[in-house]
């Protein structure tokens, strides 16, 4: 049972922090716009301690891009940066999603970036280092003719504001496939033997 009066809960951003399983997952109020609430259990199964009240709400008088709401987290924590998590999430403004940026070291208080790309822009997350001393983000703009596909592109920021170099890395195929004319980028980048 949801410790207060919502609508929905679904698409939660995951990590681990400090040694426990720890959720932002993405609430729908009443009036149909989303915030952020944490969730953190022991094991990562049974016995969930939920917020009882929003933990990240949208702040529309700071950032005018969250005005009908936020939504779909992605947590990454970022190395050498004293214990400091990113959370790429969509903002949902006046022209449609668009990718914000907040990092927090507690889930408790949060330094807002704002939007980092313009709309209509979502599915982001960072890598967790820099590359040649640039941060990396992963993120997903829509065509506005839907022919040309939405596809996963790359973009680099020496300070998580400013944002270039961007460039197709994962594009989304035509015709009858799962991936026909948009993909999704799904969880955040997880780092395997091979890359």
């Amino acid at each position: 049972m949801w410790p207060y009066k919502v609508n929905s809960v679904f698409n939660a951003g995951a990590t681990v922090y400090k040694n426990k399983a720890l959720l932002l997952v993405r609430v729908e109020d009443m009036t149909g716009h989303s915030h952020l609430c944490k969730a953190v259990s022991n094991d990562g199964f049974t016995n969930w301690k939920i917020d009882d009240h929003p933990t990240f709400l949208p702040k529309p008088d700071e950032f005018p891009e969250e005005i009908y709401g936020i939504e779909d987290p992605r947590i990454v924590k970022l190395e050498k940066e004293n214990d400091t998590f990113s959370i790429a999430y969509t903002s949902f403004s006046e022209s449609g999603p668009l990718v914000s940026l907040a990092t927090t070291t507690d889930f408790e208080t949060f330094r807002r970036y704002g939007a980092v790309m313009p709309p209509d822009d979502k599915d982001a997350s960072l890598f967790p280092r820099k590359f040649n001393d640039r941060w990396v983000l992963l993120h997903r703009p829509t065509s506005a003719n839907k022919m040309y596909g939405s596809h996963i592109w790359i973009s680099f920021s020496p300070d998580l504001k400013h944002w270039g170099d961007s460039a197709i890395l994962l594009p989304a195929r035509k015709g009858s496939w799962w991936d026909a004319y948009k993909v999704g980028l799904g969880p955040q980048p997880i780092e395997t033997s091979e890359g």
